[in-house]
């Protein structure tokens, strides 16, 4: 099943330290990858339809300590609509409210939550996910709808997922938004991070990093991941069926039940 990425935090942070661990899920998603990267409203978005641990490209992104944004949005591959192209990887972006937004989804929606034709943004591939993203600002447009009208925002997605599973991350580069599907379909966790900041091990590698040497002393924010990616810090389930919105590293919608 394909497995999404977030973070979000106060200060700009290497995204290099989680997608060193979520690189390796590419192990049951090979059909592609990708992550995207704000700098303010403008998205920066590197994927491949290839998977992610055989790829130079991640190898880099996974190393390179400058590739640094409050705002990530990752995602691995296995496909279940579409031809493995990259007109079919996610993240995809589209243009909104002077604002790029990405979006990348895990699970399958049977039916289409609004018919092509009825679409004011078109999609370029095959999809459902794509689908989704192109739906959701068409009815965001159609209602005149800000970005951060959360319980509108909510439930349209609700609306969505009653057609089949949908987990979702998307960011308009100032909010990072989840949801997570009313099913629990394949998971949705999220750690919080803030100071003091100790050492903390990968789940799916050999790998070490102390956040006390590389984060502000007031540093704080949240990492987001279809299944959790450290061995020992507490990941909590996110509730289902459920909007999550971060702004700056604060939780400014949703409830975490905790």
């Amino acid at each position: 099943m394909c497995e999404l990425l977030g973070l979000n935090f106060k200060y700009p942070v290497s995204a290099s330290f989680s997608f060193r661990g979520f690189r390796h899920r590419s192990e049951k998603n090979a059909h592609g990858w990708g992550i995207a990267r704000y700098d303010g409203g403008a998205c920066q978005v590197f994927k491949e339809a290839r998977k992610a641990e055989d790829s130079r490209l991640a190898e880099f992104i996974r190393d390179y300590e400058a590739f640094q944004s409050r705002i990530f949005i990752g995602h691995v591959r296995d496909a279940s609509l579409g031809a493995h192209t990259l007109a079919n990887t996610h993240p995809f972006v589209r243009v909104f409210q002077g604002r790029e937004i990405a979006l990348a989804h895990n699970g399958t929606l049977k039916t289409k939550p609004l018919p092509d034709n009825e679409l004011l943004y078109s999609r370029v591939g095959e999809t459902d996910s794509e689908g989704i993203l192109c739906a959701l600002l068409t009815f965001l447009e159609r209602e005149n709808l800000p970005l951060d009208d959360f319980q509108r925002i909510e439930k349209i997605l609700a609306g969505f997922n009653q057609n089949g599973t949908m987990n979702l991350l998307f960011s308009d580069g100032e909010t990072l938004y989840c949801y997570k599907d009313k099913s629990s379909h394949n998971g949705l966790h999220l750690v919080e991070r803030a100071a003091p900041f100790h050492s903390v091990s990968l789940m799916d590698e050999d790998w070490q990093v102390d956040f006390a040497e590389e984060r502000e002393p007031d540093q704080h924010g949240f990492v987001i991941a279809s299944h959790p990616l450290t061995v020992d810090e507490t990941w909590v389930d996110l509730p289902q069926g459920a909007l999550f919105a971060f702004r700056d590293g604060v939780l400014v919608y949703g409830d975490l039940g905790c």
